[in-house]
């Protein structure tokens, strides 16, 4: 059976120059073909690792023998602590058969010395929102071991107690496996929503009725309710939409107005004084109850989607230092630049920023949003109420293959399982709807109430872990990126990319199990994510937190323990090409990070020798 490894190089018969092997004082050689949990001095490969790309110190590329070294980032985050612990705690016996009576719902479990720890080799990864359902300690951790990546942490819904808890289980049992694990912090948005009506149980409305919206507080009737949002108000037009309980009701605006001394005027100019009103004719019939969504698909209101409750939600957030914030209902870039000016504002620059697309506006400002954003996700929720269901399948396709232009992570996301709330197996259409996104190229797929309220939650996420291994096994190449990213031009071009492309391709050649990068703020690992070479890539970080930033990224699998941080430190000190490529692989394979590959055999790997010699 072969041994993962953890580099990428040529074939076996390619030494590592001399100096590249030449053991650490007091150190003797080792063998050329030790196995990858032990400590390696690579001798029987040279390496196609990058080690890092754009920070304060530059120069020209080194090139030693078939290694490639490029500049070390070195402007990254102040770091935390490494975890106390310093051996990996193995998964409980008790904790793996309760797994394992469920039909053997763990990810590879393989075994590291005398533990028994989580493997990690698929390409897209798992967001899964916490909730009612995954609040517990001990579903946490089944759900990190069926193969969640990221926990989502829904700000719509729970107080900032209840989210520090959370957080608190998260760190608690990411420090447990030494596997870092992101948290995704998802502010709640300008949800506009209408309000109550007399009758308990709301008013029927029929098609081609008349309804109006105004301001007035008193309990809506069959002929209006109030809908407490006056930016709506100023902005709608005659013939525009409105859509209601997630466009289960449709009405079209027929004229804009305001009530001065309860009597109703045409409104002249917007922002008018008084207290505006739009009739509107029903389009589409149906029961209206209180506190009913209403959705504007075809006006950019002028308002900011970071209300006051966002607001304090963000500071929450970046004090509780999370990994990233989304943004829901984004209309254009600058809904993203007040985001990160206000997350700058507290002191936490390097926290990343998604934006959420689910407005057509968000869709047609797309680029924009993309150079303003670190990533962004497709929520298919809103966005399928907003624009025709039928369009949702190709804007999709079209936010994932921009998105990868920019070499930014795109989640998709909204009833990736939705059946599985309530039932134990999920529909066929639904393993369908994952494994096209993860064809198209996005880099997360996320359950929403599978995993919050479902009834199902660690079943949810072994299925879809399943079928991104199914994909993943079954492409016949990978989703299409482009030669050239478009990358944000700073007029500094120190060559990374195209290090990164010659890393992918002879990764790709030689058929390497693992690629190995460093890398400071994460940079290096996410171009190198976007080149798709088919491989995990292990990401040996100087600081936690960047760590577990690249917890989203295809196929990205960070490490930053002790033993990372100091060699981290070493290549900033002393350069990139002064430290020894075999103290790179020992680290990353003697530590946490063995658990990221699983062994290999013939029938998983058929390159790999199967005459039970070890692979180089």
């Amino acid at each position: 059976m072969a041994t993962p490894c953890f580099f990428a190089g040529p074939p076996p018969h390619r030494a590592l120059p001399s100096r590249a092997l030449a053991p650490a004082p007091g150190q003797s050689r080792a063998p050329s073909r030790a196995p990858c949990h032990a400590p390696v001095v690579a001798a029987s490969a040279a390496v196609a690792v990058a080690t890092a790309g754009r920070g304060r110190r530059r120069g020209v590329t080194r090139r030693v023998g078939m290694i490639v070294y490029i500049p070390t980032e070195v402007d990254g985050d102040s770091c935390s602590p490494p975890w106390k612990n310093d051996v990996i705690d193995g998964i409980s016996e008790e904790v793996l058969e309760g797994l394992e009576a469920q039909g053997g719902l763990a990810d590879a479990v393989i075994n590291m010395g005398q533990r028994k720890v989580r493997g990690c080799s698929k390409g897209a990864k798992q967001v899964a929102t916490l909730g009612p359902a995954s609040c517990e300690e001990e579903m946490l951790e089944r759900l990190f071991l069926c193969g969640v990546d990221t926990f989502r942490l829904n700000f719509s819904h729970g107080d900032h107690e209840e989210k520090t808890e959370l957080i608190r289980k998260i760190r608690a049992l990411e420090a447990k496996y030494r596997h870092p694990i992101a948290i995704l912090a998802d502010m709640q948005g300008p949800k506009q929503r209408c309000g109550k009506f007399a009758d308990p149980d709301g008013v029927e409305l029929k098609k081609g009725q008349k309804f109006r919206f105004d301001l007035k507080p008193d309990l809506g009737d069959e002929t209006r309710v109030q809908l407490p949002h006056p930016e709506i108000l100023n902005a709608l037009k005659p013939q525009s939409k409105l859509l209601l309980d997630d466009g289960n009701i449709q009405m079209e605006i027929l004229q804009q107005g305001y009530l001065e001394a309860n009597k109703s005027m045409a409104m002249q100019t917007s922002n008018q004084d008084g207290n505006p009103f739009v009739d509107c004719k029903v389009t589409v019939a149906g029961r209206l109850k209180a506190n009913k969504g209403v959705n504007t698909p075809d006006v950019i209101l002028p308002m900011s989607p970071i209300t006051e409750k966002d607001k304090e939600d963000i500071e929450f957030a970046c004090k509780a230092q999370v990994d990233w914030i989304a943004m829901s209902f984004v209309q254009t870039a600058d809904d993203m630049g007040e985001l990160r000016r206000r997350v700058n504002g507290h002191g936490f620059n390097e926290i990343k920023l998604l934006a959420k697309i689910e407005k057509p506006s968000a869709v047609d400002d797309l680029e924009n949003i993309l150079e303003e954003s670190d990533g962004v996700m497709v929520a298919r929720g809103d966005l399928g109420v907003e624009m025709p269901a039928e369009e949702v399948p190709f804007v999709q396709k079209r936010i994932i293959r921009a998105a990868n232009e920019q070499g930014k992570p795109v989640i998709v996301a909204t009833q990736m399982l939705e059946s599985m709330i309530k039932n134990p197996t999920p529909t066929r259409a639904e393993c369908s709807d994952i494994a096209n996104a993860i064809l198209d190229g996005c880099d997360c797929v996320m359950l929403s109430g599978e995993s919050a309220v479902g009834e199902y939650p660690t079943k949810a996420v072994t299925i879809q872990r399943r079928v991104i291994e199914a994909t993943q096994a079954n492409q016949v190449s990978m989703p299409p990126v482009p030669e050239t990213l478009k990358l944000k031009d700073d007029g500094k071009d120190d060559g990374t990319d195209e290090v990164l492309k010659a890393a992918a391709s002879l990764a790709k050649a030689c058929k390497a199990c693992t690629i190995v990068v460093f890398t400071a703020t994460g940079r290096t690992a996410q171009l190198l994510a976007q080149k798709r070479p088919g491989m995990p890539i292990l990401a040996v970080c100087k600081c936690l937190e960047v760590a577990r930033r690249v917890s989203l990224l295809h196929g990205v699998y960070g490490t930053s323990d002790r033993g990372a941080q100091d060699l981290a430190t070493r290549v900033e000190k002393e350069g990139s090409y002064k430290v020894r490529f075999s103290e790179a692989v020992d680290i990353a394979c003697g530590g946490r990070t063995a658990a990221l590959v699983p062994e290999w055999t013939a029938e998983h790997h058929p390159h790999r020798p199967s005459d039970g010699r070890q692979a180089g």
